[in-house]
């Protein structure tokens, strides 16, 4: 057995007992918000980090060498500071501020994507042109989709309250 297939069993048998825990919990009322899982509020079982699970599963795909190491653990380092500045982003309570201010946050918080952005597509470039060919056919497009993951865990979900 691979390791990839060994990993998943070990995440479908550790997620079947916190399935089984809250398996109606949904039923009543309860309309799914992020805020109201008991896992986001530090009951019941962890959640998985698709991103650790993700750079691990290509990570293991890539067959990585001794001088490819460091560019792939210069590229996830970035992502995952990335990932790690949107959560503590998000666990911020917003101060009371002036409408400006507040504008003012959002300009630096987005200038600070950008140039967090910027920092790993360098990185992604300098790994994937150190990649042989059958490397590259195995990074594309998973490769690029990775860095994209902490954003798309920090998008925003549903539709806003009118």
């Amino acid at each position: 057995m691979n390791k990839r297939a060994a990993l998943a069993i070990f995440i479908a048998a550790a997620a079947t007992p916190a399935l089984a825990q809250f398996g109606g919990r949904r039923r009543g009322g309860n309309t799914g918000d992020r805020e109201s899982r008991p896992a986001d509020k530090g009951g019941g079982e962890p959640r998985v980090n698709t991103l650790e699970v993700t750079v691990h599963e290509l990570q293991e795909d890539l067959k990585l060498t001794a001088e490819q190491e460091p560019l792939w653990q210069a590229y996830v380092d970035k992502v995952r500071a990335l990932g790690n500045d949107l959560a503590r982003e998000r666990g911020r309570r917003p101060a009371q501020a002036s409408v400006e201010q507040q504008i003012d946050r959002i300009v630096d918080a987005a200038r600070n994507r950008l140039t967090a952005l910027e920092d790993i597509a360098q990185a992604a470039k300098a790994l994937y042109a150190k990649l042989l060919p059958e490397q590259q056919s195995a990074a594309d497009p998973r490769l690029a989709n990775l860095m994209a993951m902490p954003l798309a865990q920090d998008a925003p979900r549903g539709r806003p309250d009118r």
